[in-house]
């Protein structure tokens, strides 16, 4: 099975492909922060630094980068045992590659900026999420867990393997709900309700999106999930 995951600044909803989601928020207003976030699949205030590709390259898939990644840097070559015909498959990481060379690509594609507001984001899964979209309420923080669920990885709550992003094979397959609530620096939004800096929309459920936010700051005091 060959994945790719490409991370860009910026990005035109026009140029995705596959199933795009127009309700996607970036977790961090700055890039370096947010791409950290993406290739964790932890929010950044975890501090977390195992990033996805060492986890698919100890799942035994051959694993490639296109750029001097944002995160620091661990060994990516699967095993020896796991380098032969039978490796799982091809784990691609690009940072703002030509878009165009994301439209010939074979396998699962999942592409999102992380500049924009909302942010630009969708999956190409073959046979399964090839065109459409999602107004769930999304992050590029749940590529991640889904391309680690597509690929045959146990990421379910409390697994070894755990994410604050949310595996989005659910959505892409049936449907299902997104995020009950993203959370950020400066506030939460939540399907329903938005808290940003001291402005809450709608007045009244500032108690409860406050309440919200102080419990997950309290979460992301306890460090990284792995």
């Amino acid at each position: 099975m060959d994945l790719t995951l490409a991370t860009f600044d910026h990005l035109s909803p026009r140029e995705l492909r596959g199933v795009s989601f127009t309700n996607a928020w970036s977790p961090a207003p700055h890039y370096a922060d947010a791409r950290r976030a993406v290739l964790t699949g932890q929010y950044p205030q975890r501090r977390a630094w195992t990033r996805i590709t060492s986890i698919f390259a100890a799942a035994g898939f051959t694993v490639t980068e296109s750029a001097v990644s944002t995160v620091p840097a661990v060994p990516t070559v699967p095993p020896e045992s796991a380098v032969s015909a039978d490796a799982a498959g091809t784990f691609r990481l690009l940072e703002q590659p030509e878009v165009g060379t994301l439209h010939t690509l074979g396998g699962v594609v999942a592409m999102c900026s992380l500049l924009d507001s909302p942010a630009a984001m969708s999956i190409y899964w073959p046979g399964v999420a090839e065109e459409g979209s999602s107004a769930e309420l999304v992050s590029p923080l749940d590529l991640a867990p889904t391309l680690a669920a597509i690929a045959g990885l146990d990421v379910r709550p409390n697994a070894q393997l755990s994410f604050d992003g949310l595996n989005l094979v659910p959505v892409l397959r049936h449907g299902a709900a997104g995020h009950a609530a993203l959370f950020f620096d400066d506030g939460v939004r939540m399907p329903d309700a938005v808290l940003k800096g001291d402005i809450s929309k709608p007045e009244s459920a500032r108690a409860r999106l406050h309440d919200e936010w102080n419990a997950w700051r309290g979460f992301m005091d306890l460090g990284p999930l792995q």
